[in-house]
């Protein structure tokens, strides 16, 4: 035989040297090796089963359902559009329901939660078992029949550790797409607001525009009269139109906010639907800024994907370890002629086994290179925590000042602008004052309203934000 291919064999002149005791031995141990070999491959093959995995969409929809409230479809097929069960768009939809549409038909939403059945898949590959390697030669020219079959049973001690890595990375993943559906929820809270306050703002300024007109045409009267020059009565038109101008600006912006939420909810663009507008004070309790940092270390969805980076980068190293040691069982099989003595048991299942020696290659760059993973995974962890803690610190303090803001105009300007209004219209009821001193304070008015609905808008924006920093849902108004 080729000498790539020569064995240790034990001679027959050195068996004969042996104990008798050691011959039965041996042969009943060769009588076992079927025995043992059965055994084996019981655990070879029976190990190589499928591998159980219990990060999956149904996961990633429960742990959002925990911290927000919304779950997601168990199963979607592309441009397919399903309402969540108690949804009904007849009566409009409020900001809740169109939080659940867009979980369950946002497009880019769907696509990135295939990323779970994508980290599905490498668990199930982690879990695999290398198949036999079967090798055979034929007897050709004096040389004699063989066969090879090697089963690498390294797979004892690195299996396990594969899939321990594929699972806590599987975790990661999800956690970046509970992440995913906090991010889709702020963008449909901050489309719906922008909705309902250009929808406001342009009832407002529609208001703001009719009399801005009435203030004009009052002009055009009293310059017919004499009572004002005619530089007066153009500033009183170019107003007017100026109002107009924005009323239309004002509707345009709203045709656009709508397409932008029905594209985030999965519809398309032109479609026409009705929406429930929020309308309360946001006076309600709020929480503290300390509360609120406490909340985004227990929730925060792309904090705890960290963590587990750093714990799939731990599962990696010792992963790596565990393979400076290859193992392979092998099974021989030689035909030999019936004189032939050098053999065992001719026509016989010789077991074997080879190893890779590690003295040179213990593994060491990727060993190295998942020690240099784990290190980096630790330093973007504090890194995340310190952006996370600015973004919460910056929302509140948004949201404190926002609110302040909000409580100033909602209990103090505008209800004295109103009752400026109520007592220039007594006025002119009297018949102290014309027309004009009430317009112009229904002018105030108004610019007063749009004022306090700007702020009730940055408000509610500021609310959306603090949620999505803190990867929670907590009701501040």
């Amino acid at each position: 035989m080729n000498a790539a291919y020569q064995e240790f064999r034990i001679s027959s002149e050195f068996r004969t040297m042996l104990h008798p005791c050691f011959n039965i031995y041996l042969i009943n141990l060769m009588r076992r090796v079927p025995k043992l070999l059965l055994f084996f491959c019981a655990i070879y093959f029976g190990i190589s089963c499928a591998t159980s995995n219990h990060v999956t969409r149904s996961f990633v929809s429960d742990e959002l359902k925990k911290q927000s409230g919304f779950d997601l479809t168990k199963t979607k097929l592309p441009g397919q559009l399903e309402l969540p069960p108690n949804t009904v768009t007849s009566d409009g939809i409020n900001e809740d329901e169109a939080i659940g549409i867009a979980l369950w038909n946002n497009g880019q939403f769907q696509a990135d939660l295939v990323s779970i059945s994508i980290a599905h898949a490498d668990v199930i590959d982690a879990g695999i078992v290398s198949n036999p390697l079967l090798r055979y030669l034929s007897p050709n020219a004096g040389i004699m029949a063989s066969g090879y079959i090697n089963f690498a049973f390294d797979f004892l001690w690195l299996r396990p550790k594969r899939i321990a890595a594929a699972r806590v990375e599987a975790e990661r993943i999800a956690g970046n797409m509970v992440q995913r559906g906090f991010s889709l929820i702020r963008d449909v809270q901050l489309s719906f607001t922008d909705m309902q306050f250009a929808r406001d703002k342009a009832a407002i300024l529609a208001e703001n525009a009719i009399i801005r007109a009435e203030i004009s045409r009052l002009g055009n009267a009293r310059l017919r009269y004499g009572e004002i020059s005619e530089l007066e009565a153009l500033t009183f038109r170019a107003d007017s139109a100026s109002a107009v101008d924005q009323s239309i600006k004002a509707n345009l912006d709203t045709i656009l906010q709508l397409n932008r939420l029905y594209t985030l909810l999965g519809f398309a663009p032109d479609t026409s639907l009705s929406f429930q507008l929020t309308k309360d004070t946001l006076l309600a309790h709020k929480i503290s800024k300390s509360e609120y940092l406490e909340l985004a270390g227990l929730y925060q969805p792309e904090l705890q994907a960290a963590k587990l980076t750093i714990a799939s980068a731990a599962k990696r190293l010792g992963w790596e370890r565990s393979r400076i040691l290859a193992f392979t069982a092998v099974l021989n099989y030689e035909h030999l002629q019936s004189g032939n003595t050098n053999k065992w048991f001719p026509n016989a299942f010789n077991p074997g086994f080879q190893m890779e020696i590690p003295i040179l290659n213990r593994n060491q760059g990727k060993i190295a290179r998942a020690r240099a993973e784990i290190e980096q995974a630790s330093f973007q962890y504090v890194a995340l925590k310190q952006r996370i803690a600015l973004d919460v610190t910056d929302a509140y303090n948004r949201y404190e000042e926002l609110y302040k803001s909000y409580t100033n105009w909602n209990s103090g300007v505008i209800p004295s602008l109103e009752e400026a209004v109520r007592l220039v219209q007594l006025s002119y009821e009297r018949g102290d004052i014309s027309y004009l001193p009430v317009l112009e304070g229904l002018r105030q008015l108004v610019n007063g309203k749009l004022r306090r609905a700007e702020i009730e808008f940055e408000l509610r924006r500021s609310i959306s934000q603090l949620n999505y920093s803190i990867g929670n849902r907590i009701e501040v108004r």
